[in-house]
């Protein structure tokens, strides 16, 4: 979300994209495709107009607190308060997802969930090669190129701790990634179930803002216990900042906060 909306030429592009993108999956005639286009380019426009601003107020009220070292308590409000943004984004798009879903043929929704399933295969295939401990190291080296987008250049006592850390989280990206194959099989159950009845777009937003309801007590427990170690290592190196580091982060906190600002007042001019 940040990459994209920190980003004006990718953010007023971001509705051609999902167009792009899901009219790539399916095979649409020409009603469908202009269905889409409605759909996609309305829910974009209460995105950038209602959403945004309130984005941007949670960056500069994450920018206030990371002047300071960050306590994990404060990191789980925000994390809390970003959950929120997505389901109340899902709540909005179920029913124009609900209403175009409708309008595919029983052999478009094979399609589409056909080409899902090879994007799946795929990065599967690419994620899930190695041993466990090979994949932890590699995304433990992602992530500190990513936290250095925000730092400038960490020390090799920082990256110590995130290698080190990373290497105790129980579930890595191969796991995700299955859970997500998972999450499209039981997707396409419910588009079979439910689509054409009243409560389609329900289901779909229901399913959207809560995935944890769809796994099991062992996994949510595994999940839960990875989240409070992720959640204590961005504290960790939250504290561990350099005063550079610090300032560094915050104006890129206060930088993203004003482009989204920026954003959301060009729906004013159109």
């Amino acid at each position: 979300m940040l990459g994209a909306c920190g980003s004006g030429f990718v953010y007023n592009r971001l509705d051609w994209l999902s167009r792009y993108y899901l009219s790539s999956q399916v095979t649409l005639d020409d009603a469908q495709s202009r269905a889409l286009e409605s759909n996609v380019d309305a829910f974009f426009a209460w995105h950038r107009r209602s959403e945004l601003p309130r984005y941007a107020s949670f960056l500069d009220g994450m920018a206030d607190d990371a002047s300071h070292p960050l306590s994990v308590q404060q990191l789980e409000a925000g994390q809390r308060e970003v959950r929120s943004f997505m389901r109340d984004s899902a709540a909005h798009a179920a029913p124009a997802a609900a209403r175009w879903l409708d309008g595919l043929r029983p052999a478009q929704v094979d399609e589409l969930f056909a080409s899902l399933a090879e994007k799946d295969r795929k990065g599967l295939a690419e994620k899930c090669d190695g041993t466990p401990a090979e994949r932890r190291a590699k995304s433990a080296a992602e992530f500190i190129d990513k936290v250095e987008d925000w730092t400038g250049r960490l020390g090799h006592g920082q990256r110590d701790m995130i290698r080190t850390r990373y290497a105790t989280l129980e579930t890595d990206e191969c796991e995700q990634l299955m859970t997500r194959a998972q999450s499209r099989q039981e997707f396409r159950a419910l588009v079979e179930r439910y689509r054409t009845k009243p409560e389609f777009a329900e289901r779909i937003a229901d399913f959207l803002a809560h995935p944890e309801n769809r796994r099991d007590a062992a996994y949510r427990e595994r999940y839960e216990a990875d989240r409070k170690r992720f959640l204590g290592l961005l504290a960790d190196i939250n504290h561990s900042l350099t005063a550079e580091q610090r300032g560094r982060t915050v104006e890129r906190l206060r930088l993203y906060a004003r482009e989204m600002r920026g954003l959301a007042a060009e729906s004013d001019k159109t």
